[in-house]
């Protein structure tokens, strides 16, 4: 137990030293074991997955009805992008052509963004006809998803990622990372049931 909490506390350091290094063309991975090594992909696949549906959100084509559901919830252009928001078009393979251009899909694939078809070859994404909601570590890096249903009738209301190895849902508070300063100032919190009622 106490190596566990050693683990969980210097985790958030040593992300750091290796997205520093991956800036630098330093390649730490040598040397890591392979367990570690595939948690660096997933987060490689999860930072993508996160830009892409940032990108489309802001797609003045594809993501203008997903803004405007947005801007109903009397969210303005400022706190989507501070907290990240994307949107999943209605499209079986959007992000995972994406994924397989840049050699991520089996990444994706262990962090819960697609999955392989029950028939023939090929994956399609997890996450369509969404607005996506980030869920970050304290630290602010996207760990997992959160997607609400706006186009489509597939699926539940709120879907959300699977637990994968940067993400285990019952030691992650959603908005921990926007919130932390203003909790160490106050010395109190609100919480809320659902991703919006945090955002706003």
């Amino acid at each position: 137990e106490v190596y566990r909490r050693e683990r969980a506390r210097l985790e958030p350091f040593v992300d750091t030293v290796r997205d520093l290094a991956k800036e630098l063309g330093i390649d730490l991975e040598a040397a890591v074991d392979p367990g570690m090594r595939e948690k660096q992909q997933i987060k490689d696949a999860t930072d993508f997955a996160a830009q892409h549906f940032q990108q489309r959100l802001w797609d003045p084509a594809i993501g203008h009805h997903a803004r405007e559901y947005l801007r109903s919830r009397g969210l303005t252009d400022d706190l989507m992008r501070s907290f990240g928001l994307g949107w999943a078009p209605v499209a079986w393979t959007d992000l995972a052509d994406r994924l397989r251009e840049q050699g991520l899909l089996a990444f994706g694939e262990k962090a819960g963004l697609v999955s392989p078809r029950s028939k023939g070859d090929g994956f399609y994404d997890m996450f369509r006809g969404r607005v996506m909601i980030p869920i970050r570590s304290p630290e602010g890096r996207t760990i997992a998803f959160g997607g609400r249903l706006l186009e489509g009738d597939e699926g539940p209301k709120y879907l959300n990622s699977k637990e994968s190895r940067l993400y285990n849902k019952s030691e992650v508070l959603y908005a921990t990372d926007q919130a932390r300063d203003e909790i160490r100032k106050k010395k109190s919190a609100v919480l809320c049931e659902g991703y919006f009622d945090a955002i706003g």
